[in-house]
């Protein structure tokens, strides 16, 4: 059967904080323009020895690392300022939370992670207030696949 390419639209994907202990309620972070790339790399350990086989550099597998997840939106609404708010008292709290990107297919990423920086862009005369951010991923995210 030959291979049949289904693309994947990002308009519709979201990101979303999952509630912990105190909080009622998921929150979805609203008027996202962008939200980066999730992944895991492994590092590497140089192994080379003075009498490595043809003087050729030898390495193991090291750590896994996730990265970080970079956010940029805009504030449009009222509700984009509490944004701004949630996001800097998550930094203060200082704590890794439960966190899901889902796209429209129906497939998502899981992964725990804390608010590394959160700021709002430069004012001009000709655009949006816009913010930005960047969450440092703890662990292995976990990817589930849309279901046919």
């Amino acid at each position: 059967m030959p291979f049949t390419a289904k693309s994947v639209k990002a308009m519709g994907t979201s990101l979303t904080k999952k509630m912990n202990g105190t909080e009622t309620t998921d929150w979805v972070v609203g008027s996202l323009t962008s939200i980066g790339e999730i992944g895991i790399e492994i590092s590497e350990e140089d192994i080379t020895t003075l009498d490595s086989p043809d003087q050729a550099k030898e390495y193991l597998p090291g750590d896994i690392d996730a990265g970080e997840l970079s956010i940029t939106g805009i504030i449009k609404k009222a509700d984009d300022e509490q944004t701004v708010v949630k996001m800097t008292t998550l930094i203060k709290n200082s704590a890794v939370e439960e966190w899901t990107v889902k796209f429209p297919s129906g497939a998502k990423w899981d992964f725990k992670a804390f608010v590394k920086s959160f700021k709002t862009d430069e004012a001009s005369t000709d655009g949006m207030v816009g913010f930005s951010g960047t969450l440092r991923i703890s662990g292995l995210p976990v990817y589930t696949p849309s279901t046919p």
